[in-house]
């Protein structure tokens, strides 16, 4: 790529002349030095393309070369330097898979397998592999079969009949999750959420559902797990507790009154009962020992540690309120959301803070990384594999400062990435996520643990907008709708960033808003009772915005006399699916300000990192606003890279903004082919209207550079992998 702003991309010629010459010699095994000749001219043509030393596609043929001649170790090397680049790849998955095999990595080779079956349904999955994988490698392998979101749902539970493998629709529980956790810390161990109930009765139900297909499509929406940070024991486990000290201790059963002797130099041995699948807490002052009175494993979670440290503050709460779009609810604010108006007064409001993506999937790792999509590569929910552990995430910060990290009411939808891993304890449904329930839990965890500092985290959906086609709508709006207002033409496909300009959409959000509101009020008041000001920081924000004060969908009427006939689609990156809320009130925070600078999803955690004292990464793409310190962003982005549709790219100023869509659809591995890509520069207040563009060289130099950075980690220029192509031929258009 040039510093030619005539036009925005252009495709290398070179190197896609050397791409499909080597895939040629590849696909015929002619592993030559005219082979490594085209292979190092190619590495320096696609260095070229994306403009740095980076070269997946190079690094793919360099492994398949040296699997060829033998050097496994060395292949290896070049294959995982590909998939930190393309972790989403199926040829990248095909060489691991049989690299990792000729190395003996048996359970890495299954979840490389894994990830192409459950995607492509290729290559087949050798029977033997799966016997050899033991009980690891065929939990591993279940995660790679299924899909990115949902924990801890499994799609196909990989168990041996015999000799066989089988595959059974399953849930993950009273066991650990097949996760790679945090340097220091354990895996998650799968509960069923108990609270003022008796302990075993939600995993009797979960046993009776787990393997029903009403349960993995439509039961598990508001059937809530707990995730906890345990090992699972058998027999005796001693618990040290330093002289001195305090620790709470949560213990989960794997049987129904489950018995345990407990013991302390202090105390004669006494019994404990513990639920199936459900996690208890006992508060410890001395060392103590549990002993089974069978031989059935039990979980033994992470000892809470008690006490707080001036270097902390008490509380920090994060609030994500899915799908509130700051450019449709500052309308109604605060008349609609009073008690959120009232206590966010007295610390920053953003006016023009903007979500990186359209939907909850990509959006949440990029806030809990500050890490764009593009470099998290969690894009695609048909994948599953993990962030590095070289991107911290917020709880991993926060839980290294010493705090105690949950999430009492949090989505499923992170939690096989790896976005969620630095909680202890998470508590999550995939689907609901009342704001009732979630700050009834926030209030009882922060009564429970007042001993401690807590972080804490806390997902609701009241306000996220749902297909209407078999939806349950607010009452008050069912009760109050005229009739025509009230019944309208759905298409159950349309998804929730999608949803058209209707009025009965447009009133539920405005119940959601007040919803919430009513319902976060009780925990926001709790805080303000028993926290000094210098003591907590509460973060309040959205992962995305929503569509349906946008236009309408085709052919779509809403009771209004909307035009039926109107096809103009649904633009997903507009300010009313991105610009969405973030408020900040607390310590180190100034007191009744609306910032009007630039802010992204993104910078909710640098932004943590000053207020909190955490070290923050170099290369993440957050900023820390000039509001508490840093410099004003210069840019927002927003993108949108769902696989099977076009690529679509804001990026947006005080004043204009840059859209691009791109012609051909992003692949399945997150790339995406720019040459012809659609741009044009507008007026803010006029994106993407007819007649408006502007254009001009000043402008182009602006914004052409910052959305070639983008485009140049997952530009294809235009190549294809055949098998690829084949494995899926109704991607291309080839059906």
């Amino acid at each position: 790529m040039t510093d030619d702003l005539s036009v925005f991309w252009q495709n290398n010629e070179r190197a896609r002349t050397l791409f499909y010459e080597l895939l040629e010699r590849s696909e015929r095994a002619a592993y030559d030095d005219d082979f490594l000749a085209r292979l190092a001219a190619y590495r320096e043509a696609e260095c070229l393309l994306r403009g740095g030393t980076d070269a997946p596609n190079a690094d793919i043929f360099a492994a398949r070369y040296l699997l060829h001649h033998g050097d496994a170790q060395a292949a290896l090397v070049c294959a995982e330097r590909a998939y930190a680049l393309r972790p989403v790849n199926y040829e990248v998955w095909k060489l691991l898979a049989a690299i990792y095999v000729r190395l003996g990595r048996t359970a890495d080779a299954l979840t490389m397998y894994g990830n192409a079956y459950g995607i492509y349904f290729a290559p087949e999955i050798p029977a033997e592999l799966i016997r050899q994988g033991g009980t690891e490698g065929r939990a591993r392998l279940t995660v790679a079969l299924g899909c990115g979101n949902f924990a801890p749902l499994a799609k196909a539970r990989v168990s041996m009949n015999g000799d066989d493998p089988a595959f059974q629709t399953d849930i993950f529980l009273g066991e650990l999750l097949p996760l790679t956790p945090p340097p220091q810390a354990q895996r998650f161990w799968v509960a069923c959420y108990t609270d003022n109930s008796f302990l075993s009765d939600h995993t009797f139900l979960a046993e009776e559902l787990r393997h029903t297909d009403v349960f993995y499509r439509c039961g598990h929406r508001d059937f809530w797990f707990q995730l906890q940070q345990a090992v699972e024991v058998r027999g005796t486990v001693e618990v040290n507790v330093p002289d001195g000290s305090e620790v709470v201790l949560p213990v989960a059963g794997t049987e129904h009154l489950q018995e345990l002797t407990v013991e302390t130099q202090h105390m004669p041995a006494r019994t404990a009962y513990l639920g199936t699948c459900a996690f208890s807490h006992f508060r410890l002052s001395e060392t103590t020992r549990f002993t089974a009175a069978t031989d059935a494993p039990y979980a033994v979670g992470t000892p809470i540690r008690l006490g707080h440290s001036p270097v902390r503050k008490k509380l920090v709460l994060n609030i994500l309120v899915d799908g509130l779009s700051w450019n449709i609810a500052q309308s109604y604010f605060p008349e609609m959301m009073p008690n959120i108006a009232r206590f966010f007064a007295h610390g920053v409001i953003f006016d023009q803070h903007f979500s990186v993506s359209e939907y909850t999937h990509p959006s949440l790792p990029t806030i809990e990384t500050g890490r764009y999509p593009h470099h998290t590569m969690v894009f695609n929910d048909n994948d599953s594999h993990e962030l590095p552990l070289a991107f911290k995430t917020l709880s991993e910060c926060m839980a290294d400062l010493g705090y105690y990290t949950t999430a009492p009411s949090a989505s499923s939808d992170n939690v096989y990435c790896g976005a969620m891993r630095g909680y202890r304890q998470l508590n999550i449904s995939s689907w609901k996520q009342p704001a009732l329930d979630a700050a009834d839990r926030a209030i009882m965890q922060l009564e429970a643990f007042d001993e401690a500092d807590q972080f804490l985290f806390l997902h609701i959906s009241d306000v996220h907008p749902w297909n209407a086609a078999g939806f349950k709508f607010h009452p008050s709006l069912e009760a109050h709708l005229p009739l025509a207002q009230r019944l309208f033409e759905a298409d159950a496909h349309v998804p929730s960033v999608r949803l058209p300009k209707l009025f009965v959409y447009q009133e539920q959000f405005r119940q959601g808003l007040r919803k919430a509101d009513r319902n976060i009020a009780p925990l926001l008041r709790y805080i303000e009772e028993h926290y000094a000001e210098e003591e907590y920081i509460v973060n309040l924000y959205a992962d995305h915005g929503n569509s349906v004060f946008a236009a309408p969908t085709a052919g779509v009427a809403d009771g209004l006399g909307t035009d039926a006939s109107h096809t103009e689609p649904v633009d997903i990156i507009s300010a009313n699916a991105t610009r969405a809320v973030w408020m900040v009130r607390g310590a180190g925070v100034p007191h009744g300000i609306v910032a009007k600078e630039l802010t992204s999803s993104a910078d909710i955690y640098p932004t943590l990192g000053a207020l909190c004292g955490f070290p923050v990464a170099e290369d993440i793409d957050g900023n820390l606003p000039s509001v508490f310190g840093g410099t004003a962003r210069d840019a927002a982005v927003s993108m949108s890279m769902f696989p099977g549709q076009t690529f679509k790219l804001a990026i947006r100023t005080q004043q204009h903004a840059l859209r691009l869509e791109t012609r051909g659809v992003v692949d399945e591995d997150g790339t995406v082919d720019f040459a012809g890509a659609k741009t044009a520069i507008y007026p803010r207040a006029h994106e993407c209207e007819e007649g408006c563009e502007i254009d001009s060289p000043a402008l182009r130099a602006f914004f052409y550079p910052r959305a070639r950075e983008i485009a140049r980690e997952i530009a294809n220029n235009g190549d294809r992998w055949p098998a690829m192509r084949a494995a899926r031929p109704q991607w291309f258009g080839e059906e």
